[in-house]
C-alpha cells in the first residue's frame, strides 16, 4: 500500500476518523492503530508480520528483564541486551545479507584463483525490516543504559513498533519520542490538519511531479544505457538522480510526518535542505538525519566519537559511514559509498582542526560559502553513480561515457530541465519562503483549502505516472 496512491487514500481516511472517533477510550484507539498499522503492512506481504511480532515480543520482554535485573548483576543485564541485539541482528543478517556474503565468499575465493560456487537462497526481502530493527534495538539499548523506562504496556510498545506512517521508510523513531506521546491524552488543532495537510500535499508534489518524472523521462533511461547519452547529459542525468531521490524520500518522509501528525502525534524532521551542505559532514546532519543520528549516538559515541587521537576519530568516522554505507544495501557499491564519504568526512575533520573553524559555519564571506556548497553538493552527485549502479561495471561504464561523450544536450527535453531547474530552485530557496506559503494555506478557510488541495491533485494527476512508482527506500 503505497504512499501515492488512491488505496493508501481510502485507508488514511478510515484510520484517522475511526481514530479519532475512539479519541475518548484510549485503549481501543491504541488497538485500533495497531490493528491498522498490521494491515498496513501486511499489505505487502501478510506472512512478514510474524517478524514485527517476534521483534516486539522478544524486545518487550528482555527491556522487563533488563530493568528488573539489579546493577550487581551486569553480567545478566549485559546477557540479555546482547541476546536482544543478536536477535534482530541476526533477523536483519539473513534477510538482507546472507546472499550478498555468500556471494562475496565465492567472489573472493575466485580471486585468489580456486573455484567455489556456492548456491545462493531465494529469500525475499521483508520491506522496511532495516527501519523497525534498528528502531526495536535502539529501545533495548536505551533501556540498558537507564536512558529511559522499559514500557509497561505491551499495546503501546507493539504501537511503537508498528505505527504506519513511519513502518516501512521511516523516519526512525526513538521510544523517548514516540512511546511518552503514546503515553499522553492527544489533541487537534486546526493549525495541526492545515500544517498535515499542506505537508502530505507537498510531499506527493515532490514524489510524483519530481521524482517519479525524472526518473522516468531521464534518469532511469541514462543509467539503463549511458552509451547513447553525451557526457553533459549523463551530468545533467546525475544531478536529476540527486534531486530525484531526495524527493523521493523526503516526500515519503512528508507524508509520514504529515499522516502522524492528522492521527495526533509527531515524528522527527529527516531532512534539512541537504543540497546546501558546506562539507560531506554537514551534509550528514541533513540527509537521512534519523539514520545518521542513530548510527552517532549508538555506534560512533560507544567507539570513542572524536575524543582520543586523530587517527582513532577518523576511523570511527570510517567505521560508522562503512555501516551507513551498507545499511542502505547488500552490495559493495554500497559499502565503497560509504567509505568515500567517511574518507571526505575525515579529510573535512583535519583541516577544521588545523584552522579551528566548524566546515560548516556560515558566518563566512558569501563566495567561501558558494564554492564550499558546490564543492559539496558535487563531491555528493558524483558518489551517487555508486549508490544508482548495480555493481562496479556498470558504475565504472557510466563513468566512462560521463568523461569521453562529448557536450551535446539534444537528448533532455523541456520538462526536464523545467522540473529540474524549478526543483532546485525551490531547494535553494530561503526557508522561510516555504514556511510563510504553509502558514497561508494554514490560515485558509476550510472551504478554501479543499478548493487548493482539489486544484493541487487535479494538476499532480496530469504529471503522475500511468503505474504507481514506488518509494525509492522500500529497498532498504
Amino acid at each position: 500500500m503505497l504512499f501515492n496512491s488512491l488505496l493508501f487514500l481510502v485507508f488514511l481516511v478510515v484510520a484517522v476518523l475511526g481514530s479519532w472517533a475512539l479519541v475518548r477510550a484510549r485503549a481501543w484507539r491504541l488497538v485500533f492503530l495497531l490493528v491498522a498499522s498490521y494491515l498496513f503492512y501486511m499489505s505487502w506481504n501478510p506472512h512478514f508480520i510474524v517478524l514485527i511480532l517476534a521483534s516486539t515480543l522478544i524486545d518487550f520482554w528482555v527491556a522487563q528483564r533488563i530493568e528488573a535485573t539489579p546493577d550487581s548483576e551486569p553480567g545478566k543485564r549485559k546477557g540479555l541486551l546482547l541476546g536482544s541485539l543478536a536477535m534482530n541482528l541476526g533477523l536483519l543478517g539473513y534477510f538482507k545479507y546472507t546472499n550478498f556474503f555468500l556471494q562475496s565468499i565465492s567472489d573472493g575465493v575466485g580471486l585468489l584463483g580456486g573455484n567455489l560456487p556456492i548456491p545462493l537462497f531465494h529469500i525475499v526481502l521483508p520491506v522496511g525490516i532495516s527501519f523497525y530493527t534498528f528502531q526495536t534495538m535502539s529501545y533495548s539499548v536505551d533501556v540498558y543504559r537507564k536512558q529511559i523506562k522499559a514500557e509497561t504496556s505491551l499495546l503501546r510498545f507493539a504501537l511503537y513498533v508498528s505505527f504506519f506512517p513511519q513502518l516501512v521508510a521511516g523516519p526512525i523513531v526513538r521510544a523517548a519520542d514516540l512511546l511518552p506521546q503514546l503515553r499522553a491524552p492527544i489533541r487537534l488543532t486546526r493549525t495541526d490538519v492545515g500544517e498535515a495537510l499542506f505537508r502530505i500535499a507537498r510531499g506527493l508534489v515532490k514524489k510524483i511531479v519530481i521524482a517519479d518524472f525524472l526518473a522516468v523521462n531521464l534518469v532511469d533511461r541514462a543509467f539503463s544505457n549511458p552509451s547513447i547519452y553525451s557526457s553533459a547529459e549523463l551530468l545533467v542525468a546525475l544531478y536529476a538522480y540527486t534531486m530525484q531521490i531526495y524527493c523521493d524520500f523526503s516526500g515519503y518522509t512528508d507524508v509520514a510526518i504529515g499522516t502522524a501528525r492528522l492521527l495526533g502525534y509527531k515524528l522527527p524532521e529527516n531532512f534539512d535542505r541537504p543540497y546546501i551542505a558546506t562539507s560531506v559532514a554537514s551534509f550528514w546532519r541533513r540527509w537521512h538525519i534519523t539514520l545518521s543520528g542513530w548510527l552517532r549516538h549508538y555506534v560512533f559515541f560507544p567507539l570513542g566519537g572524536s575524543r582520543g587521537s586523530v587517527w582513532l576519530a577518523h576511523r570511527n568516522t570510517f567505521i560508522t559511514l562503512i555501516l551507513i554505507g551498507l545499511w542502505h544495501g547488500a552490495n559493495w557499491t554500497f559499502v565503497v559509498y560509504g567509505a568515500i564519504h567517511g574518507v571526505a568526512i575525515s579529510i573535512n575533520r583535519t583541516l577544521v582542526r588545523r584552522n579551528g573553524r566548524r566546515a560548516d559555519e556560515f558566518a563566512q564571506p558569501w563566495y567561501h560559502i558558494v564554492w564550499k556548497v558546490l564543492l559539496t553538493f558535487h563531491f555528493v552527485v558524483l558518489a551517487r553513480i555508486l549508490f544508482r549502479a548495480p555493481g562496479f561495471a556498470e558504475a565504472a561504464t557510466y563513468t566512462g561515457h560521463l568523461l569521453t561523450n562529448g557536450w551535446g544536450l539534444a537528448r533532455i527535453d523541456w520538462g526536464v530541465w523545467a522540473v529540474l531547474g524549478g526543483a532546485f530552485a525551490i531547494h535553494w530557496t530561503p526557508r522561510t519562503w516555504i514556511d510563510e506559503l504553509q502558514r497561508q494555506f494554514v490560515a485558509l478557510p476550510a472551504p478554501l483549502k479543499g478548493v487548493a488541495l482539489a486544484g493541487l491533485a487535479a494538476g499532480v494527476a496530469t504529471v503522475a505516472e500511468t503505474d504507481v512508482v514506488p518509494f525509492i527506500y522500500f529497498q532498504f
